[in-house]
């Protein structure tokens, strides 16, 4: 009879037992494992699958249930998400603050004893002194590039700052001439390069010949100020090269701004023809000073 009448209007066929929904009691377990395990994750997934289930109970028209449980799921979800969020935070601001400093343990000072009374220690004997680290050593003042006595055809002396100029002068003057030389004096300061730059030409061939059968007087400039003024030998710049006269005074002069790089090429020219006084067209002329007694015209 009922089949006959099944599809008729008005016709209501009783349904089954109604279904829990299994994405509505997934939805929960995921609620329940957010707070155990699955931290922030677990919230996300019981809020996904509580929609997901609600979803599903509506179309099923009655066959499903479980809305309660989809909902206790998706609240589960979204505490879970804000605790996760909370929780986070507070992490990080932990992380950034600085420790403050630990307070340094106050230790109580020990008691304190008789100082026991040890034997006389018999006096050291004197040894040699304790060598001092480079660095309590003094810094050692600068000194000339050596030179040596001879550098082919140049004769090089070099002037004793622990002796009179002038007497050093007056006797390289009576050694050179009986040797055929010809006296130069060459003024010098510690650290010029345009002066080791001379001493460093000397062997070049050009120099050979410009200054062969010269007798270099080599005088640090700072050694003898006074002397040097008093002989009229300009101290203001240097290298300086100075002819002498009979008494080692200033006769001509010129210094390294005669030429341009201190090189052989452009120094030795410059130097033959001074010693055979024969330069002419000077970049800084210079006149010899007046002399005690003398006037000008």
């Amino acid at each position: 009879m009922s089949g006959e009448l099944r599809g008729a209007p008005g016709f209501y066929e009783p349904m089954g037992p109604q279904k829990t929904s299994g994405t509505a009691t997934l939805s929960l377990g995921a609620g329940v494992l957010s707070f155990v395990c699955l931290f922030g994750l677990g919230g996300v997934l019981a809020i996904a699958l509580g929609w997901i289930a609600h979803s599903e109970i509506e179309k099923s028209g009655g066959r499903l249930g479980g809305k309660g449980l989809a909902s206790a799921g998706i609240g589960l979800g979204i505490t879970n998400l804000l605790v996760t969020i909370v929780g986070v935070g507070v992490l990080v601001a932990l992380a950034v603050r600085a420790d403050p400093a630990p307070r340094a343990a106050v230790t109580p000072p020990p008691p304190l004893l008789p100082a026991p009374i040890a034997p006389p220690s018999p006096l050291p004997t004197p040894g040699p002194a304790p060598r001092l680290p480079p660095a309590a050593v003094a810094e050692a003042e600068p000194v000339l590039p050596a030179l040596p006595p001879r550098v082919g055809k140049i004769a090089i002396v070099e002037a004793n700052g622990s002796r009179a100029l002038e007497t050093q002068l007056l006797t390289q003057l009576a050694e050179s001439k009986a040797a055929g030389e010809q006296v130069v004096l060459w003024t010098v300061t510690t650290d010029c390069e345009p002066c080791d730059a001379v001493g460093r030409a000397l062997s070049d061939s050009r120099m050979q010949t410009a200054l062969g059968n010269v007798r270099l007087v080599r005088a640090d400039a700072a050694s003898f100020p006074v002397e040097l003024q008093r002989l009229g030998v300009p101290i203001d710049s240097v290298p300086g090269f100075t002819l002498l006269d009979s008494q080692a005074r200033a006769h001509d002069h010129i210094h390294g701004g005669e030429w341009d790089a201190d090189i052989p090429a452009n120094i030795a020219p410059v130097l033959g023809k001074f010693v055979k006084r024969a330069f002419s067209g000077r970049r800084h002329p210079w006149s010899r000073p007046l002399r005690d007694g003398e006037t000008t015209l």
